[in-house]
Parts: structure tokens; C-alpha cells; sequence
């Protein structure tokens, strides 16, 4: 049987492998121009550990463009280099991908990925080490492109023992912070076997867990009772600061639910046929709440019928191609707006335009 250590180590190197692009190896180092050819770079330092720090602009010109001012604050987020020649160099590079949101050349999106095995040598290192009391954690800080282990108590302790167990150069971080990761998760548990009587304020808790980087335990309410937070918060009566209650304000989880049926139909009335249509809604006009639920994809059938589960009160239902536009972005073919009832069902037809083809999104 695994040592409690071990089972925790394990618990934190599954919450450290974030989906897309957190965690990472080396940073991407100091790229080339798209159109230069690969060469190996030999820095002379007297650093034993050097590093290529990524360009960062002072500023940022008031009107750049949207995708140029999201590249440069993915590539700041995420510790790769951001000056703006560079970043449209790249969205120029018929080599480049756009599956991070933001162009990137396949070195930097490799780069991304390699950070999912920063982690192990630390893990590795820790596996034998103990003081689980003490550990409060661990995450990867893209940014910087390092693992940052956490301490309740003297982290420079800590990092005399551990760093020499560790590859030369390892980017890794030694920090304090009040509460261990057990001390955290305990709070998760003990929270999570006690939610019911939010119903009294009223409330409903979304997501409980623990936030390793910020130290805290978080509880995540659905209510529209703006002092929510504070009596959760009393309730359970932990050390000051430990736990964070975060209220969407709107109470839309605590909406009752019905269900917008009926059948999508071509200009002239007919059955669609074979499609890959999706429903989707939403509306600044909308009230609070939302169709469809977690992962389950809706769509249309062969012969145009819908079931779409929504909350109540108005709902703007949306009618999705397929095919993606340059952006990749699923454009919205068809609408319209209804008032769901609770418990209820309210039934549209929707036509999709003259000339549009479903049959090119199957």
C-alpha cells in the first residue's frame, strides 16, 4: 500500500495537468524569425543555470488589434515571447497552428505540452521526503515556466534538502503560504459532506475544492442573495482567510427547468435530413440561466425534431453550423427567442435559411 505521502503526490500531479497548455518543460528560448532558418543557439554566461527570458513590450499601442492584443496576453501568460513583430511574423508562418486560441509555430505549442513533465522530478524528490504537514502544494507557474512547491514553514529548509535531488537547473520555486494542501483538502471534504441547509439562504453550491495556488479552500454558490458569501463563510467557522466563497449573484442554478421542443425545417418546410446542426442559446437579453447541461451536445434529427432542456424564462435558442468560420467560430444559421415554462414545454419551428445546404455539415 502507497504511503499517504505518495497517494497525496499523486492527487497533486493529476491537479497540475491542465487541459491545453498549463503545465510545461523549457520556455520556447529565443525564437527565430518564422522564416529563419533552425539553428542551435550558444549563449556564453557565467549563469550556470542561463536563461532566454521571453521580449515583453513596455506598452501596447491604443489601437492595436483584438487578435494582436490577445496574442500578446496568451504569450505573457504563458511565458513565451510576445513583441509584436514577432507575434505577427507568426500569424503570417504558413506553419502555424490556432488550436491554443492564438497563432503559435509548432516549437512553441510543443513547448506547452512538454510542461505536463516539469512536475516529476519534483514528485519524484518529494515521493521520499515526508513533512506532508508542511506541503501545501504544488503548480505550475506558466508565466514563469517553473514548478513553485508550497510550505507552511521555512521554504528555504525545504529546498536545501530537496534541490539536490533534483536534475541541475530544474526551474523550480520554494515558497511559504499559511495552509497545507491536507489542511485544505480536509476543509474540501468536510464542506462538500455539508451543503444542504444553503437551501435556507437560499443557495446552491456549484464547485468545491481547492485552490493550491492561491492557498485557499473555494466554495462556488449559485444565489441571488448578495450577502450569500459572508454566511457560508460563517458557517463553517474555519481559520480566517482559509476558505473563499465566490456567488454568481443571479441564483440560476436554483431555477426550475422546462424543455423547448419542436423541429428545425429547411426554407420550404422540409425535414432537414442528415445534418450536424448544434443548439446552443444565449442572449445579453436573456435572463439568467441557460439551456442544454455539463457536456451532452444537442442537436437536430433527421427529421428536424428538437429537445432542448432549458431554464426558465426567456431563451434565445440558436441554430449552429457545423463548419467552422476562419475564426473558429460555429456561425449561428438560425433563432428564436421563447419563454420557457417551469416544468413545462413551449414548442417552435425554426426555418433555416433559403439556399443553406445542412447537408454539408454532416
Amino acid at each position: 500500500m502507497q504511503s499517504p505521502w505518495i497517494q497525496r503526490i499523486g492527487v497533486t500531479a493529476t491537479a497540475v495537468v491542465l487541459a491545453g497548455c498549463s503545465v510545461a518543460g523549457p520556455s520556447v528560448g529565443p525564437l527565430r524569425s518564422p522564416s529563419a532558418p533552425p539553428a542551435a543557439i550558444a549563449a556564453t554566461t557565467a549563469d550556470p543555470c542561463p536563461r532566454t527570458d521571453p521580449i515583453a513590450d513596455a506598452s501596447l499601442p491604443a489601437d492595436l488589434d483584438d487578435a494582436t492584443r490577445e496574442g500578446v496576453r496568451f504569450r505573457t501568460d504563458n511565458g513565451l515571447r510576445r513583441d509584436l513583430e514577432w507575434i505577427r511574423d507568426v500569424a503570417a508562418d504558413p506553419t502555424m497552428s490556432t488550436a491554443f486560441g492564438t497563432p503559435l509555430l509548432p516549437a512553441e505549442e510543443a513547448t506547452l505540452f512538454a510542461r505536463n513533465s516539469l512536475p516529476d522530478p519534483v514528485l519524484r524528490a518529494l515521493g521520499g521526503y515526508g513533512h506532508i504537514d508542511e506541503f501545501g502544494g504544488l503548480y505550475i507557474d506558466n508565466a514563469e515556466v517553473r514548478v513553485v512547491t508550497l510550505w507552511t514553514t521555512d521554504p528555504e529548509v525545504h529546498e536545501a534538502a530537496i534541490r539536490p535531488l533534483l536534475p541541475a537547473c530544474h526551474p523550480v520555486a520554494f515558497l511559504q503560504v499559511r495552509w497545507s494542501e491536507r489542511e485544505l483538502r480536509a476543509w474540501q471534504d468536510r464542506v462538500a459532506a455539508d451543503v444542504d441547509w444553503m437551501a435556507e439562504i437560499p443557495a446552491q453550491a456549484v464547485g468545491i475544492g481547492a485552490d493550491i495556488r492561491e492557498n485557499v479552500m473555494t466554495i462556488d454558490v449559485s444565489s441571488a442573495n448578495p450577502g450569500a458569501a459572508e454566511v457560508i463563510v460563517a458557517h463553517y467557522d474555519a481559520p480566517a482567510g482559509m476558505i473563499r466563497v465566490t456567488s454568481d449573484g443571479t441564483g440560476a442554478h436554483l431555477l426550475p427547468s422546462g424543455t423547448v421542443v419542436g423541429r428545425v425545417l429547411l426554407a420550404d418546410g422540409s425535414p432537414p435530413g442528415p445534418n450536424d446542426l448544434m443548439l446552443d442559446s444565449g442572449s445579453p437579453d436573456d435572463a439568467p440561466g441557460w439551456c442544454g447541461g455539463g457536456d451532452i451536445g444537442y442537436g437536430v434529427m433527421e427529421n428536424g425534431t428538437i429537445d432542448f432542456p432549458c431554464k426558465v424564462g426567456r431563451r434565445t435558442i440558436l441554430v449552429r453550423d457545423w463548419v467552422a468560420n476562419e475564426r473558429g467560430e460555429h456561425p449561428v444559421v438560425a433563432s428564436v427567442v421563447v419563454e420557457v415554462p417551469a416544468g413545462g414545454q413551449v414548442e417552435v419551428e425554426i426555418r433555416l435559411p433559403q439556399g443553406f445546404d445542412p447537408a454539408a455539415t454532416a
